[in-house]
């Protein structure tokens, strides 16, 4: 018995001594330590953290994950997009800048990509064709050096040891993921294919960051854990974001794109299914061999190889149809206006992830936290909750009662439209800078963005950054629209001098799904295993609270961040969602709420 408490004391000691020298910043925030002392006592394999935006999260995860790390344990760390993976590479940039500093070992995370984002013949004419049919698009050599590289060398480990030192030498304040991938295709070039170099590090890598498409699609998250030689036993997963696997739905394919591989291929028998089930009700399993959607897609690779060598750049419908087929065998097929995949049962989600040592799930919109838990199938996982007192200081959160404020699909006309836009208008004034906008869908956006009369506006198929790079440079506030489920919404910092430019966000509309057959169908599948209530909750509620949440996490990017969140539908009195928020029976207390938080911030 005094072994195992001297044990435990010695463990305590060594966790926040090593702490002391990871931990890239002076002091813990409140919160920070909140989140740290959780991961240190940590005995459930599986972790739930809600910690908002702004608190400083990824910062004290890595360090007390880096901390508790035993000789040979390994990290590998999932984010939903590339440009989330910046974080990361920030926080441990600064770990290794002391490191440096002090003389101690810097540590390498290793980006686990797919070949287009590092490809030396990759063109920005190029970049869609190559993301579909790879390396087949060009006569290229640079496997073929590779491969002479290691057989010259003859020692696999001096070249992965290469490969991931070049990486922790770059890794340092101020460097994110881009830089990275640049060093990795111009600097190693020397070693042939940047790719294959890259997957050779993956075998030894301590740390190794990649995204979503490896958690979720069976054939890639099992060609990364071949590559990596992984023991999920001796292995922590963090899966940032994780609010967004809470969806059931993970797949959606328009009419329109499948009538376009009928144009490219002419008849296939996977096509022929999918056209007997447009518009048929109901929930559809398929009866699809994966030899019969492998054989679609080399159809398609065929297709856009002798497209592209005929000088067209489009991509393959035929392969996008092929795509969208990969986790059939976990899900139900629905027909209402576009296909979608949902998932049999969301609870097992995660079950490939359950054997981890540790499996910590990490968002700033996990609220609330047992229905996530639920919903992803961790009932009994360990919840933590962290809110920060500095960021509710900075943030006013305003909601109201208003009859006339509401985006129920029964209630919308004109008439509500240009109500919604009067009151934003009147709102605006108060603002001192940008404002984000966000409606429930791209048509709703089109509409508020002619009556507010902003040019500032997210369009389907949009290069998103040239929008953002526009209000950067606005000299005078600006108004910008966006759906709610558009590319802003899902993890855009609108940033400057690492401060957020987004003085307010309204929603002008609570985001829930549009009512369907589909959806309807669904719930009363999951209804078998949740409830009818709680299944209606998990594909209705949660669906909206997740969704808002996301839109008004674009305006605090850290804890010094000041403005205001406005919810624009009364309907939000139900949700029981902010506490902190103050209820507003019309626009002008709002208005002088507004006023009062900005002059006390001197903001006016």
């Amino acid at each position: 018995m005094n072994s195992e408490s001297n044990q435990g004391q010695d463990d305590f000691v060594n966790f926040w001594s090593r702490l002391n020298d990871i931990f890239p910043y002076l002091n813990y925030r409140k919160e920070q330590f909140s989140i740290i002392t959780a991961i240190r006592k940590a005995s459930h394999n599986t972790l739930l953290i809600d910690a908002e935006t702004g608190s400083g999260k990824t910062a004290a995860v890595l360090s007390a994950i880096l901390s508790r790390k035993e000789e040979d344990e390994r990290i590998l760390i999932f984010t939903k997009m590339l440009g989330q993976m910046d974080a990361w590479f920030r926080e441990l940039g600064l770990i290794n800048d002391y490191n440096r500093k002090v003389g101690q070992k810097t540590y390498s995370l290793v980006p686990m990509v797919g070949k287009t984002h590092i490809c030396p013949l990759v063109t920005k004419q190029t970049r869609n064709q190559f993301s579909q049919i790879g390396c087949s698009l060009f006569d290229c050599n640079h496997i073929k050096k590779y491969h002479f590289m290691q057989n010259e060398s003859g020692n696999f480990y001096a070249l992965s040891r290469r490969v991931r030192t070049s990486i922790a030498e770059n890794i340092k304040k101020g460097v994110g993921l881009a830089e990275i991938l640049w060093m990795l295709e111009n600097k190693l070039e020397n070693l042939g294919c940047p790719y294959l170099a890259l997957k050779t590090a993956l075998k030894d890598a301590d740390l190794i960051i990649t995204t979503y498409p490896f958690l979720l699609n069976t054939k890639l998250r099992e060609i990364l854990f071949e590559n990596m030689k992984i023991d999920l036993a001796n292995t922590t997963i963090i899966i940032d974001e994780a609010h967004n696997l809470a969806k059931g739905n993970i797949g959606n394919l328009s009419y329109k794109t499948l009538y376009q591989a009928v144009n490219e291929i002419g008849s296939h028998k996977v096509l022929n299914l999918l056209q007997s089930l447009r518009d048929q009700e109901g929930l559809h399993t398929l009866d699809v061999d994966d030899k019969d959607i492998q054989d679609l897609q080399n159809c398609g690779r065929q297709y856009l190889l002798r497209r592209f060598n005929q000088g067209s750049r489009e991509i393959s419908s035929t392969i996008k149809v092929s795509e969208f087929l990969h986790n059939h065998d976990f899900c139900f097929l629905t027909s209402d206006k576009k296909f979608t995949l949902y998932l049999k049962d969301p609870r097992i989600i995660l079950n490939p992830m359950k054997l981890a040592k540790h499996l910590i799930l990490l968002s700033g919109t996990f609220r609330p936290l047992k229905y996530f838990a639920s919903f992803l199938g961790v009932p009994n996982a360990k919840k933590v909750s962290v809110l920060s007192e500095k960021i509710g200081e900075n943030r006013i959160i305003l909601t109201t009662n208003d009859s006339q404020l509401t985006m129920r699909y029964s209630e919308r006309s004109r008439e509500r439209f240009l109500y919604y836009c009067d009151t934003i208008s009147k709102i605006l004034k108060t603002i001192p800078g940008h404002t984000l906008v966000f409606t429930p869908n791209y048509e709703l956006t089109s509409v508020f963005a002619n009556l507010l009369k902003t040019k500032y506006e997210e369009r389907p198929n949009q290069p998103i950054t040239k929008l953002i790079n526009e209000v950067k440079s606005c000299p005078t506030k600006a108004t910008i629209l966006a759906p709610a489920r558009g590319k802003i919404s899902e993890g855009i910092e609108i940033v400057q001098n690492e401060k957020s430019l987004i003085s307010a966000v309204i929603i002008a509309g609570l985001p829930y799904p549009p009512p369907s057959r589909s959806l309807k169908e669904i719930i009363k599948e999951y209804s078998k295993f949740w409830g009818e209530e709680q299944a209606a909750n998990y594909m209705n509620y949660l669906q909206a609270v997740v969704t808002m949440r996301q839109c008004l996490g674009r305006m605090i990017r850290s804890e010094n961040d000041i403005g205001a969140w406005i919810i624009l539908d009364n309907r939000i009195s139900y949700m029981d969602v902010f506490p902190r928020a103050i209820e507003c029976k019309n626009t002008a207390k709002m208005i002088d709420r507004l006023n009062f938080f900005f002059k006390e911030h001197n903001l006016t």
